[in-house]
């Protein structure tokens, strides 16, 4: 979406935040934009991403895509453009370079403080960001876009998490997904796929492939689903025994959904 479209206005910043009126509206349309870009569109996914911004444009929100801009996705854009500002205002370019700012009968803060003060909102960007991806994992069956993605090299697939983990944890090899051989359970065995269409409606479905098998991922139309053998209303789950898959309690599949096990 390369439009200038934004999830806020200049106005609604500045009011749910308590930011200086006085502040200038083009300097936080930028941030506001690359907040919303860089934080916003991984967690939604890129194909819903852009049918909201679409939707905005066009003025033809459905109900539920409004309660979601309102409801979730505004305070989390809020606080990351907050923890974007610290080092975006406080630095400027001007035809000398890149010169920090400084008023009069006030104190500048140091780099290091401006930091901190980015960070102390990056934490609450993050809560309201993890708030939006269990509403979404909850009510995803409400946003078609959101479980239904291309293949396209370019689609952004929706994030589980919301917040980062700054430890490294050193170099590990992750798992085979897509590869033929892979090791699991002390042995090595040759991981398989299958697939599943719905044809709308269902709860439960067999997968014959799964039979006496170990299932190791399941993924929904992109979304990768933790898998359990008990009953759960959890929609991030999928329960699966031998070859019988089951839904969480309350949900069902829509027509053309694309279920895919990766087993041995």
């Amino acid at each position: 979406m390369s439009k200038n479209i934004l999830f806020i206005s200049a106005e609604t910043f500045k009011q749910r935040t308590g930011a200086s009126s006085a502040i200038d509206d083009k300097q936080l349309f930028p941030m506001i934009k690359v907040a919303s870009d860089m934080n916003i569109q991984p967690t939604l996914g890129s194909t819903l991403y852009n049918r909201l911004l679409s939707g905005i444009d066009a003025d033809n929100l459905n109900v539920y895509e409004s309660a979601l801009i309102n409801d979730y996705i505004t305070d989390a854009v809020i606080w990351y453009t907050m923890s974007m500002l610290p080092i975006g205002m406080g630095y400027q370019l001007f035809s000398k370079g890149f010169l920090q700012k400084t008023a009069e009968e006030s104190n500048t803060p140091s780099r290091s403080d401006l930091e901190l003060i980015a960070a102390n909102y990056l934490s609450m960007a993050e809560f309201y960001k993890t708030r939006l991806i269990k509403y979404l994992q909850q009510n995803y069956i409400l946003f078609y876009e959101y479980y239904n993605n291309s293949g396209a090299l370019d689609v952004i697939f929706p994030e589980r998490k919301g917040y980062t983990c700054p430890i490294y944890l050193g170099n590990s090899t992750p798992p085979n997904v897509y590869g033929l051989v892979s090791s699991y359970g002390g042995g090595v065995g040759v991981s398989k796929m299958a697939y599943y269409t719905a044809v709308g409606g269902e709860t439960t479905f067999n997968v014959t492939a799964l039979s006496s098998r170990t299932t190791i991922m399941a993924t929904r139309s992109g979304l990768v689903k933790t898998i359990t053998t008990s009953p759960t209303s959890d929609t991030g789950f999928i329960q699966i025994n031998n070859a019988l898959v089951t839904l969480p309690t309350g949900d069902v599949a829509v027509a053309g959904e694309l279920f895919t096990f990766l087993y041995q």
